[in-house]
């Protein structure tokens, strides 16, 4: 059931504005970032999902997941065990990275710039090319 609604929400987000508000205006933000951290990649994958779609928002819908703690779950997504799960990460680091200059600032600071540079060194091409971005 949760990986199912966690697709859900995946699917709810992927789309204009107004569609990652209502996501927001939901409530669910902060459980799908504690989702990151689950111990199963059934349930990250779309929650990660999820969180990548809402900070292809705004910058206000990106500063709701950046105020949720996400950095910190991505960084350690930086390393997970599964490809896909390093590769969704690094889409949604560059796309917070095509924020304002504070939520540029703040990737630096939680010092999630280290992981993306080893992956650009180390990755696979796919990963590599989401790290670039």
């Amino acid at each position: 059931v949760l990986t199912d609604a966690c697709w859900a929400l995946s699917y709810l987000s992927d789309g204009p504005n107004e569609r990652i508000t209502a996501v927001i205006q939901a409530g669910v933000c902060q459980r799908l970032i504690e989702l990151l951290g689950h111990g199963s990649p059934l349930v990250q994958t779309p929650a990660l999902r999820a969180v990548g779609n809402i900070v292809t928002g705004d910058d206000q819908q990106t500063q709701v997941i950046l105020q949720g703690g996400a950095l910190q779950c991505l960084k350690a997504l930086l390393s997970h065990a599964k490809k896909s799960i390093r590769k969704e990460s690094c889409w949604t680091i560059s796309n917070v990275t095509a924020g304002t200059r504070d939520q540029i600032q703040e990737v630096i600071n939680q010092g999630l710039m280290p992981p993306v540079i080893h992956l650009l060194q180390t990755a696979d091409f796919d990963i590599k090319k989401e790290a670039a971005w």
